[in-house]
């Protein structure tokens, strides 16, 4: 796994640290009318990839499903659910529940697609404020995408060998030596913990995150 140790703040630019960017969003950017919690959204086993994200009290958690099916997790449709406790033997939580319910420092586990399954570790860090927005959920940084060297001449790679991941050191390919792999074993390389993973291939288009700033996103 490639080393990432910095995000970008989306509503400032700022280059940070996971923990430094907690911080960051909470004393520069937790002003406004509307109460809310801040989420901090990585994955289980790839801490690598993470998220930070605010949303109200009263928002339920099968809007948090939707945002990371759109921005982690969306290939074919799978089923999902939240855990307390850790993976599929957890406690579940119906995603009618809100996000309010839950006190600081509490952790849950989403679990999207029961059979390749992706699991991500939500952990409820803090209580802040900001600008009335339009949708519940509201990103506020996320981790800067990592970069791995092709197998055969070290360029970045821009896709992964689903059929070499799981018994290669190096299962990563540039566009050019890509082009000598079995083109249907081929996932592009992804900012997210499901790369590679089923028919993965990045984000849904309604959550690109290619501009800045989010804080303008109001009723």
């Amino acid at each position: 796994m490639a080393t990432v140790s910095k995000g970008n703040c989306y509503l400032c630019g700022a280059e940070l640290g996971k923990t430094a960017m907690k911080n960051h969003i909470l004393k520069k950017h937790g002003e406004g009318e509307q109460e809310c919690v801040l989420l901090k959204i990585e994955g289980a086993y790839e801490k690598n990839y993470w998220l930070y994200v605010d949303m109200p009290p009263k928002s339920s958690l099968s809007s948090l499903d939707q945002f990371l099916r759109d921005i982690w997790l969306e290939c074919c449709g799978h089923m999902s659910a939240f855990r307390a406790g850790g993976g599929r033997w957890g406690e579940d939580i119906g995603k009618s529940r809100k996000v309010g319910s839950f006190e600081i420092g509490d952790k849950i586990v989403h679990e999207y697609d029961f059979g390749s399954t992706t699991e991500t570790l939500i952990t409820f860090v803090g209580k802040t404020k900001r600008p009335p927005q339009r949708k519940a959920v509201r990103p506020l940084a996320r981790n800067v995408p990592p970069k791995f060297p092709c197998a055969d001449c070290g360029a970045e790679a821009a896709y992964i060998d689903t059929e070499a991941m799981y018994d290669s050191e190096n299962p990563f390919y540039c566009e050019k030596c890509a082009e000598s792999r079995d083109e249907d074993m081929l996932l592009p390389v992804t900012n997210s913990p499901r790369m590679g993973v089923c028919g993965y291939c990045g984000d849904q288009d309604t959550f690109a995150f290619s501009s800045l700033p989010f804080g303008d996103e109001r009723p």
